[in-house]
């Protein structure tokens, strides 16, 4: 079964609004400043979440995890660290390697953002049915599981097939 085109290009629509207005809402909430209080990026917090959730790894499994870059991974690293919400454990199947590991202050810090995401999450579904919300729920999981699945297919099929005609890309009016 294929989705119609117009379907598609709705839902990519909705999923890049979707990003726009949490990259929107994370610069309102750090007020301007690329760090919080402690020195870390908002973004290098996902590091910390995989290393809590999946446990110690190294720096190349967390980069694959998180899907991004090494070198993004590396330089985010170094952030927990000084901040005291990761450590670096020597890796016990290869001495010359190491793992990442959330310390308990990081633990700590990874509960009080889940309690703040969650409230937040609460009272942006406050007028949903519960109904509404777990269909959504189990969709997204669906999205986010087919992307990860896809990811390497899809990235080697879209670099085969790149348009120049910009103009049936177009986004639709957004309306508040």
């Amino acid at each position: 079964m294929t989705v119609p085109a117009g379907t598609a290009a709705a839902l990519g629509e909705q999923v890049a609004r979707l990003h726009r207005t949490f990259n929107a809402m994370r610069q309102q909430l750090t007020a301007g400043s690329p760090t919080s209080g402690d020195g870390v990026e908002w973004a290098a917090y996902g590091l910390l979440f995989q290393l809590v959730g999946g446990g110690p790894r190294r720096s190349s499994a967390l980069a694959e995890a998180a899907c991004v870059d090494p070198s993004t991974v590396s330089r985010q690293v170094a952030q927990l660290v000084k901040a005291g919400l990761v450590t670096r454990q020597s890796d016990p199947e290869d001495g010359r390697a190491s793992l990442l590991v959330a310390t308990e202050r990081g633990h700590a810090v990874y509960a009080e953002k889940q309690v703040h995401r969650n409230r937040m999450f609460a009272r942006l579904l406050a007028g949903w049915t519960e109904a509404d919300a777990v269909s959504l729920t189990g969709l997204l999981t669906r999205l986010n599981d087919t992307v990860l699945e896809q990811r390497t297919s899809l990235s080697e099929a879209m670099g085969q097939h790149t348009t120049t005609n910009t103009t049936e890309h177009r986004p639709i009016e957004e309306h508040a």
